[in-house]
């Protein structure tokens, strides 16, 4: 019976780009969350008051954050698809997904609030 060329000593990795597509994911969601804080600022710019545009640049300074935390889930995806064993993250994910409901929350607040 013929094994999985990976299986093979010495035979190159293929770890189906599972790392690269995490990369991709964390880093499109990253470019979503400034260009959403882009367009916040833009929103709430109001002359005499830069109090609206600030929930804008908090976003944006989420966005470059999460690219962050996406490099470090990268690391550990590709450790974790190398040594053959699951790539648990909860942690990450759980705080971009508040991320996310407190940038939709400061979209409302500046949508709703702007005179």
């Amino acid at each position: 019976m013929a094994r999985h060329p990976a299986a093979l000593p010495g035979a190159p990795l293929d770890p189906g780009l599972q790392p690269e597509r995490t990369r991709m994911a964390w880093s499109r969601t990253a470019l979503a969350f400034v260009a959403n804080g882009a367009l916040l600022v833009r929103a709430g710019h109001v002359p005499g008051s830069w109090w609206f545009m600030l929930p804008g640049f908090v976003v944006m300074a989420a966005g470059f954050g999460v690219y962050v935390v996406g490099l470090l889930r990268h690391r550990q995806v590709d450790h974790a698809v190398r040594g053959g064993s699951a790539a648990v993250g909860d942690r990450a994910i759980r705080a971009t997904l508040l991320t996310v409901v407190a940038a939709c929350v400061l979209a409302a607040v500046v949508l709703v609030g702007r005179p």
